[in-house]
């Protein structure tokens, strides 16, 4: 029985001809070889998944071939066929992450030296060349200085940026780019059909999209969703790779739309109790606002997405950080809903101040229309509830607390309704001249933080003043109305009490005889009431 070799091996591409979305590279490559121009040095650099080793070993392949130097191996000579299952004495792949050190690069310049038994060149691939170490790298300097003419060194790596220019500087460089998700979906298809598995184009999109232009890692969740279902779909995929439904992302979408962020946390929360990567579910979530930009789409305004992308994008780089990985995604949605919220706030603040100069001007002209001079327009309303400087505080906090539900839906009737919506969750609980308290239970800590902000204080205080004629001055705290009932019954049998202390002589024990006061001292009693009895009784 032959071993089980996995798809992303099996559909290696054995000739340049097999290679899709590098025509860039492979055309200056083909041509070298063609033309014989073959430097001793090339680095491929590239993101994982795009190609880099394959392509070298195509290189040593061509190379080698009993017909090359040539771009067109024969892929039937002994050269080609033991590269192409991996047992060439002539092609040597190392890795670079773990043959790091000094000891192994001058290891590898001392085998370098001899020529190889059979073929033309002695091919040394080493792959992540950038985790070498300071010294490994001066070691390997050496040899691409004054390298054999039969040594051909190809160099792969993800992060070029970390190799020593003094490398850098003695190779042919080419930069392998991301497979775009057509070009995967195109492949994917080609080895479902070669392969007989049944798959529907839109799960094959969503592996594309899902391995981030890696075709390798493309080749695996299909192979894995293969292991999953003979039949791939939409929902298998989802499945397997532990990514949220379309549909969540869509609903969570709309929650932000609607500036609705209890239900966008919610959704969160689900996904992050069903076990899955919520910095993926991010990444999805970028990828749909990007989608949308790139469409205009009528429902978004480009302002409005390009705030949510800068949102999700510094999100999606708090994760590493994240003691719990839900506090990044819902911080940002906060941030996105309270955007959403001031946004919506100064639009309805415009609205009401084009309401209230259309009004105007409609009392102008009728005033003209009737020969009033405009001068003559009352500038203030009257009162709907009109608090009397004589009442008490506690007179006047009674009319508010009788009148305060109607003071709401004059908010709403002004078209105030966010605004509305934050006074409803609390209650006037105290008034101290113009200074009212407004309770709000512990539970509705974002209301009462919302009315504190200068722009909301400020249009509740107006209305106040315009609604009881009176101005007054807003000051939030927690707490329910009873609690603050009790307090006021407290303070007053405390006043009480003292009122009645003072009424009292300072020293009482001045007006009593000498037994009293000795009998008060020896037993530390205290002077209820004091009968005064005529001398003739006492005789």
């Amino acid at each position: 029985m032959a071993a089980y070799i996995s798809l992303y091996r099996k559909w290696r591409p054995q000739t340049f001809a097999d290679v899709v979305g590098q025509e860039h590279v492979i055309k200056t490559l083909s041509r070298a070889l063609e033309t014989q121009r073959i430097n001793h040095a090339y680095l491929f650099s590239g993101p994982r998944g795009t190609g880099k080793t394959s392509v070298a070993r195509l290189m040593a392949k061509g190379l080698n071939c009993v017909n090359g130097p040539t771009a067109n191996p024969c892929c039937k000579c002994d050269p080609c066929t033991s590269i192409a299952q991996g047992n060439s004495l002539n092609v040597i792949e190392i890795d670079g992450a773990s043959n790091r050190g000094i000891d192994e690069v001058r290891e590898l310049r001392e085998q370098a030296k001899f020529s190889p038994g059979t073929g033309r060149y002695k091919v040394y691939i080493v792959d992540e060349i950038h985790m070498l170490t300071t010294e490994a790298f001066n070691a390997l300097l050496k040899i691409l200085e004054e390298p054999p003419a039969h040594v051909i060194f190809i160099f792969a790596t993800t992060d070029p940026h970390k190799i020593p220019a003094t490398i850098l500087s003695r190779c042919q460089r080419y930069d392998f780019k991301r497979f775009s998700t057509k070009e995967i979906v195109e492949r994917l298809n080609t080895v479902s059909s070669s392969e007989n598995i049944k798959a529907d184009e839109e799960a094959l999109e969503r592996i594309a999209e899902y391995a981030d232009g890696g075709m390798r890692d493309a080749l695996g969740i299909l192979e894995q969703c293969l292991s999953y279902s003979d039949y791939i779909t939409i929902e298998k995929v989802v499945e397997v790779i532990g990514v949220a439904k379309q549909e969540q992302v869509n609903d969570f979408c709309e929650a932000l739309r609607n500036n609705d962020g209890s239900t966008a946390i919610k959704i969160a929360n689900e996904i992050y109790g069903a076990g899955k990567d919520l910095a993926q579910f991010t990444r999805d979530l970028i990828n749909s606002f990007r989608k949308r930009l790139l469409l205009d789409s009528d429902d978004w305004t480009k302002e409005e997405v390009l705030k949510i992308l800068e949102v999700l994008a510094q999100c999606e780089k708090e994760y590493r950080y994240a003691i719990d990985q839900r506090l990044p995604l819902e911080l940002a949605v906060l941030k996105i809903t309270k955007q959403s919220e001031t946004s919506e706030s100064l639009d309805l603040d415009l609205k009401n101040l084009r309401t209230q100069i259309t009004e105007i001007k409609q009392k102008l002209q009728s005033l003209e229309r009737h020969g009033v001079e405009k001068e003559a327009v009352p500038v203030k309303e009257k009162p709907t509830v009109s608090l009397k400087m004589s009442d008490s505080d506690s007179e006047n906090l009674k009319k508010i607390a009788d009148h305060w539900g109607d003071y709401l839906t004059s908010l709403r009737n002004e078209r105030l309704i966010q605004l509305e919506a934050y006074l409803r969750e609390g209650f006037p609980v105290m008034l101290q001249g113009d200074c009212l308290t407004i309770a709000f239970p512990r539970e509705r800590g974002f209301h009462k933080a919302s009315i504190e902000q200068e722009k909301h204080r400020s249009q509740a205080e107006r209305a106040l003043t315009k609604y009881f004629g009176r101005e007054l001055r807003i000051v939030c705290t927690f707490g329910n109305p009873e609690e603050f009932t009790q307090k006021s019954k407290e303070k007053k049998t405390q006043v009480t009490k003292k009122i009645v202390q003072e009424k009292q002589p300072e020293n009482q024990e001045d007006t009593l005889d000498e037994s009293v006061a000795a009998a008060l001292k020896m037993f530390g009693g205290r002077i209820v009431k004091v009968k005064k009895t005529d001398e003739k009784e006492n005789g």
